[in-house]
């Protein structure tokens, strides 16, 4: 599930991504990136995610988690 993460955020800010990546860094992840992350997410993985849980989970690390406990 990591690397389809971290591959789906890659493709989304158009630049690597590291597992230990989060909101502001690369700056390329703002709030608006994060909700193309999850938009992305969700067409890609068919995983929906909640308002808050967006807001919540703005690491790869904290990501995957989530996406996980939604399998």
């Amino acid at each position: 599930m990591e690397e389809k993460v971290i591959q789906i955020a890659s493709d989304v800010f158009n630049c690597q991504i590291k597992s230990d990546s989060k909101i502001g860094n690369p700056e390329e992840w703002d709030s608006l990136g994060q909700l193309n992350l999850f938009m992305a997410i969700e067409s890609e993985l068919g995983i929906k995610c909640s308002a808050d849980e967006i807001i919540e989970n703005n690491s790869i690390s904290s990501i995957v988690k989530l996406l996980e406990s939604k399998k």
